[in-house]
Parts: structure tokens; sequence; C-alpha cells
């Protein structure tokens, strides 16, 4: 009896161990490819931006050494009913995201792995032919984009034969079904059958376009970029969503949306003298934007602007204190949004020429994807075609990104002048007006011509509270009694801020204990050299410039202007987030000044959210002879 068993035991190890031989032989190129990317560290960076010849989800298994870039077989759609396999391994990059926790953003979990997207570079010195020019993808790998599917129905209604024939696209396995079998893991195998040439089927829901000959005038795609959290809207010229808020059902995370760049061309970026808002903007005889300079990317080159046409006053808006999370935590994805449509409905009333973001954009370690916090905020004055500049606050950081990286980032924004800051991080607009108005003009604004002053030169501004300002200011000396109007604006306010005695206030001050802020420059310790005489007043040194008002944020429940020296009046910004702190009573509000070179004066205002539509607070920041 032992006998029998013995030998039936002797003959399934044999067939197991048969079995395991074909298996493994049939998994040979699974089995290689794990190993290649389990054991070999291809050292290459995920991408960022450049042209790409082509993309696929992937997936990156716990045993690998990294995820930034992968081994995998290339994608070949097939033009007959069979698939084409290509066994050449080829380096893929993942499209890059700049938050430590890498599975936050990934497409799928599984047991083993995390799926990524990743896409073969086609580098930056090659032709834009074969390169990949448009991307739209499915929420769901069984559903054809809408996108697609127009184009399809066009090709379909079209006479000519010869546009359309019956292709069947498969994605390429990224493991046998015997390592399925082995381990099970389930393998995903998209068969889709289309007609049409233009778009090819990648996988995964994914479908792009390519630049086919050097004749093809469409531009090809040249950055991907991923986002995470609910209310994401692309804004920034040359660039379009693919992927809208894709909700992972098997990660309990936040939605993902994926958008792409296309090439622009490297000339001066020419913007229409319209604006485009949620109401109609006003005629202006200048569009600030045409005054700018501003590069094929839509990046402020200069921080000078030059009025022509008579162009006399110049309108800013201050906005502070927005502590935005974008979690998934639905009230504050909805007070976010209500913040987004308050700033959208002040810059349709006002139409300012320029933006002025004082600190607290996120929300500390509360913020997930500081990315879509800063696009969240900025999408009103990237949609505006409005100028913006950006002074960074205590809760501008994140446990999943570094500091620089949201420099970075801002700096890369369309119509920011942050693309112009200094190594600081301090920035000087200067604004000058440069012809006199036509007497009719002047007529017509109820002007007398003898009144009418001479052309003159505005200074606005805008210090990074962390740094010293020192090196900074001395750039600028050379226009010191030159300048006919400034103001500063920062995160912080001075030590000026907590005046003794009587002093001129307007507004609300309720925070008047004594300053916690730990920065030389608001304790007042400021000390410069200038042509030979030494200042220790940052506010004496401010007025060398003819800087007229100072403007701030951080404290949520001041909204005041209050005057100190040098007849300076010291401001704040309030605080415009609908989700902030702050006491009973206190709405969110926005700060605006405009500078009237005609009638020689400074002027500021506020708006509330709870009466956007009154202004409140109306006082003259300066009041000249004219």
């Amino acid at each position: 009896m032992r006998l029998h068993y013995r030998r039936k035991f002797n003959f399934l190890r044999r067939v197991l161990f048969i079995l395991s031989i074909i298996s493994l032989y049939l998994s040979r190129d699974s089995l290689k490819l794990h190993a290649k990317n389990a054991l070999i560290n291809p050292n290459t960076a995920e991408y960022h931006e450049g042209m790409i010849d082509d993309i696929q989800v992937l997936r990156c298994y716990h045993w690998y050494r990294q995820c930034g870039s992968l081994y995998a077989p290339r994608l070949h759609p097939s033009n007959t009913a069979s698939k084409v396999k290509d066994k050449n391994n080829v380096l893929w990059s993942r499209v890059s995201k700049n938050i430590t926790i890498e599975a936050l953003y990934s497409l799928q979990s599984g047991a083993f792995y995390n799926s990524y997207l990743y896409v073969h570079p086609k580098g930056f010195q090659s032709n834009s032919r074969n390169s990949i020019k448009e991307l739209a993808i499915a929420r769901d790998s069984a559903l054809i984009p809408l996108q697609v599917l127009r184009d399809i129905n066009k090709m379909v209604k079209s006479s000519d034969s010869s546009v359309f024939h019956n292709h069947v696209y498969q994605r390429e396995k990224p493991t046998s079904s015997w390592w399925k079998l082995l381990f099970g893991i389930s393998v995903d195998s998209d068969d889709i059958a289309v007609f049409g040439e233009e778009w090819v089927y990648k996988g995964s829901g994914i479908w792009c376009k390519y630049v086919l000959n050097d004749d093809d005038s469409d531009p090809p795609i040249i950055s991907l970029e991923i986002y995470l959290g609910s209310s994401f809207i692309e804004s920034r010229p040359s660039w379009k969503e693919v992927m809208h808020e894709f909700h992972r059902n098997n990660i309990p995370s936040l939605p993902i949306s994926i958008t792409r760049k296309l090439k622009t061309k490297n000339n001066l970026h020419k913007a229409s003298k319209r604006l485009t808002g949620p109401l109609k903007a006003p005629e202006k005889d200048n569009n600030i934007l045409e005054l700018l300079q501003v590069d094929g990317n839509y990046k402020i080159t200069s921080p000078h602007i030059q009025f022509s046409r008579g162009q006399r006053s110049f309108k800013i808006l201050q906005m502070t204190d927005f502590h935005f999370k974008c979690t998934d935590n639905s009230m504050s994805i909805i007070n976010e949004i209500r913040t987004v449509n308050f700033i959208d409905r002040v810059l349709a009333l006002e139409n300012p020429d320029l933006v002025v973001i004082t600190g607290d954009l996120l929300d500390s370690q509360n913020t997930i994807d500081y990315q879509t916090c800063i696009m969240k905020l900025v999408q009103p004055m990237i949609s505006n075609k409005i100028p913006y500049a950006i002074s960074l606050g205590v809760s501008d950081e994140s446990n999943l990104a570094t500091p620089s990286q949201v420099q970075d980032y801002i700096r890369n924004l369309p119509y920011t002048f942050n693309s112009v800051a200094s190594e600081e991080g301090h920035i000087a607009i200067r604004v000058s007006f440069k012809k006199k108005l036509l007497k009719n003009t002047l007529l017509k604004r109820g002007i007398n011509a003898k009144d009418e002053t001479t052309p003159s030169e505005a200074l606005f501004f805008v210090f990074d509270s962390f740094n010293p300002v020192n090196d900074f200011l001395l750039d600028y000396s050379n226009l010191i009694g030159k300048i006919d109007y400034g103001l500063a604006f920062q995160y912080f306010p001075l030590s000026e801020y907590r005046p003794h005695g009587l002093f001129p206030i307007i507004g609300q001050y309720n925070e008047r204990s004594t300053l916690t802020v730990d920065t030389s420059r608001s304790k007042g310790e400021v000390s410069m050299t200038i042509d030979g005489k030494n200042y220790k007043s940052f506010l004496d040194i401010l007025n060398l410039w003819n800087i007229k008002g100072v403007s701030c944020g951080h404290e949520h429940n001041n909204d005041c202007c209050l005057q100190s020296i040098n007849e300076m009046w010291l401001c704040y910004g309030g605080s415009a987030g609908i989700d902030v702190a702050r006491i009973e009573g206190i709405h969110p509000n926005v700060r605006l000044f405009n500078l009237d070179d005609i009638k020689d004066e400074i002027t500021s205002w506020k708006r509330s959210s709870n009466l956007v539509d009154e202004v409140y607070d109306y006082q003259y920041i300066y009041k000249g002879k004219h």
C-alpha cells in the first residue's frame, strides 16, 4: 500500500516539475522583464516636458527598484485583426508629480503593484514627425472618449472611402497568462475596433493622434501634468485637460486630472484687446498684456509697463489669506469654489491692471496637492488675462513638497511677475505714463488742461517677507528721486503696524497684540546705507522711492488702514478665503488701490463677499495738490 502511494507521489512530482519547467519557459519574457526592473536601476529622470512618441499605463510592482522609469515593450497597433508583438523592451518615463507619496497619484492599485502613466520621450533634438499631437483618455477603458467619437463620426460621413479602414487595436499585456495563473494577478486586455486613421488606441482608455509628416501644421504635445483634487479647471493658454477628475474606485483618495500642453511658437504673445471674464470687461485705451513683454509660453519677461495713448491710471487688487486645502472634504471643496467665484466677480466688477496676492495661498500640512490649490486660485486671473504677483506666507508649504518646488511652480505660471522676481523672491513693477492726454480727452473727463500734469513714473514693490531686502533695494537705487508714486506689498505686518497713542484709522482693527512675527524686517531691524546716508527704519528707506502706502496680509481679523510716519498709510488686505477662521461679523474681503496721475491721488477701498457689488471704506492713501 505504501509503495502504491509512493509511486503516485513520485508521478505527481514529475508532472509538477514538468509543468513548472513549461510555465517558466512560456513566462520567460515576463520573468526577464520583472528581473530587469527589479535588478537594474536605469537612473533616468521622470518625464517633465518634451515631445513623446508613445504613452501607456504601466504597472510598477513592489519588488521593482523604483517606479520613476521602467523597462516595458513598445505598443504597436496592427492594421489587421492580429496583434503585432514587440519583444524588445524600451525605457519608459513616468509622468512626474512633485509630491513625495507616490501612491497618491496611482491610477490603479493591486496587491503587488501600483499603476502610473508612462511616456516614451522623443527628445528635444528630434523633429516632430511621429510625435503625439493630441490625447484623449476615457474614464472607463471600455468607453471611447467623446472627442474621438466626434472625429470618427466626421470620417464615417465622408464620401472619401480612403479615409477610414477597419482597425483592431490591442494592448500589449504586461505579463503573460501563466504569471496570472501562478500569482493570481489580473491582466488587462483591451480589444477595440474602430473606423478611422487618425486616432490610435493605446489601451487603458488612452487614445492619441500623431504628427504624420513634416507638412503637418498641428503642434506636438510637449508636456503632461497630473493634478489631484476636485474642481480643477485648466485655464492656461496652450493647455487642455485630457482627463477630468478620474475617480479611482479601488483607491480611497482624491480624483485625478491629467492635462497636456502643446508646443507654441517662440514669438511674443499678442493678447486680444477684450478680456474674457464672466462679465464683459470695459474697453480700455491700453490692455496691460499688450504693454508687457510676454514670451511664447505666456511668461512675463520684463517688469516694466510703459503706457502710451494717454492711459494715466493704474488699479491694483490685493487678495490675501486663502488657506486652500484641496482635500476630499466636501465642505472645503464648496468653500474653495465659493472663494474662486468671489474672486471672479470682483475681477469682473473692477477690471484691475494688476493682482497682488500677499500670502497663505495654502493651508500648510493640511494641503494635499499644492499645484491644484495654486492653479485653482490663479485660474480667474489667467482666464481674464490679468497679470499677478505672489508673495508667499508662513502657511505656503506642504509636507509633500519642498518650498523651492512651490516657488518654482509659481514662477513658471503664465502672466505672473514672479517669473522676473529676484533670487530672494522680491518683485519691482515699474509703470511709466508716457504721453499727455489730448485736450478733448481732458474735456471729456472734466479736467482743465492747465491742471494736466507732466508724465510720471510709478513703482510697486512686492516683497518676500522671509528674505532680506538690502541687495534688492540697492539694485533700484538709480530710481531714487525719479518715482512719483509708489506702493509696497508683503505678507507680514511691520512693527509700525502697532502704533501707540492716537492715529488715523479706517476699517476694523481687532488684532492689536504684540507682533509674533520673527523676522528682522518686521521687527524694524533694517539698516541700509544709501548715497552715504544710513537708514535704520524700513519705512524711511521706502520713502526714498516715494512709497505712499504699504499693505500686508497674515492677520485675518484686520482689514484697516492706519497712518504712520511720513504720512504713510499701513493697510491690511483682510482675508479672502471663505473657509478662513475669523471672528464673527467679519466677512471675506479684498482691497483695491487706484493710482490716478491726472488727479494726483491714490485711493483705496474694499469689497466683501457678503455684498460684493458694493464698495466700502473708500479713502485717500495720497492726495496731491492737483
